[in-house]
C-alpha cells in the first residue's frame, strides 16, 4: 500500500491540490505540506540501544503521557498496524503498541499515527513517525534518544574503520548524521567508558582518537 493510501486509511485525509506556498498554515521542516498534507507532521529518528531493545521486546517506544493528537490526558492506548496484506485478506502485523490517545481521539481501533520502519542492520533502525501533532512527535523523538547509540563496529560489522562504506550510502549517512553527534556530545571521561563498555577493537580505538 502506497503512502497516500496509508494516510487516507489512518487519518482520513486526502492529498491537497493547493501548492505549499498557498497554504495558510505555518510551514516547518516537519510539515508534509510539500506532499499535499498540510495537517501532517513527521519526525525521523534512529533508535538508541535502550529504545531499540524496547521496540524489539515490547513493540513499543517511550511516549509522552499525552494524546498524540491534542496533548490532552491519556485515556486509551492504541496500536499501529502494518498496511493490510493482499486484497486485505492477510492478518495485519502490529508495528507499534501503546500509542496514547484521549477519549475523543481514541474511539477508533487503530492509533492515529503512521509508522515506517527501516532496519539497516541488527543495531541500526530508522523510524519515521507521521502524525497530527508536531509537539508530540518532537517529545517522542527526544524520549527515544537517551542512552547509548551503538558504535560503528557494531552498527555495520562488515565495515572496517578504513572502509569506503563510511564515505557513501547508509554507512556515511549514519556516521555523519547519527553517531558523530552522539559521540561529540560525550565528555572525555564518558568517551573512555563508552569504548570500554563496547569493547572497542584496537583499530577502532585509534580511529576514535583521530575522530573529531
Amino acid at each position: 500500500m502506497n503512502l497516500d493510501r496509508q494516510i487516507q486509511r489512518v487519518f482520513g485525509l486526502k492529498k491537497s491540490s493547493v501548492r505549499p506556498q498557498e497554504q495558510l498554515l505555518p510551514m516547518s521542516d516537519t510539515s508534509l505540506a510539500f506532499m499535499g498534507y498540510p495537517l501532517l507532521r513527521q519526525a525521523e529518528m534512529f533508535l538508541t540501544v535502550p529504545a531499540l531493545e524496547r521496540w524489539r521486546t515490547e513493540h513499543s517506544l517511550a511516549f509522552p503521557q499525552e494524546c498524540c493528537v491534542c496533548l490532552r490526558p491519556v485515556q486509551r492506548f492504541l496500536t499501529v498496524h502494518a498496511p493490510p496484506g493482499w486484497l486485505g485478506f492477510l492478518r495485519r502485523e502490529q508495528i507499534l503498541e501503546g500509542v496514547p490517545h484521549c477519549e475523543e481521539h481514541g474511539r477508533q481501533d487503530e492509533a492515529q499515527l503512521l509508522v515506517q520502519v527501516n532496519v539497516w542492520s541488527e543495531w541500526v533502525c530508522q523510524f519515521s513517525l507521521i502524525g497530527l501533532n508536531a509537539e508530540f512527535l518532537s517529545k517522542t523523538r527526544q524520549l527515544n534518544q537517551t542512552g547509548d547509540m551503538v558504535p560503528p563496529w557494531k552498527a555495520f560489522p562488515g565495515y572496517e574503520s578504513t572502509s569506503s562504506g563510511w564515505r557513501q550510502g547508509n554507512g556515511e549517512y549514519w556516521l555523519v548524521h547519527v553517531w558523530s553527534s552522539f559521540w561529540r556530545s560525550l565528555p572525555p571521561a564518558e568517551r573512555q567508558q563508552y569504548t570500554q563498555r563496547w569493547e572497542a577493537p584496537s583499530e577502532w580505538r585509534s580511529w576514535l582518537m583521530e575522530f573529531s
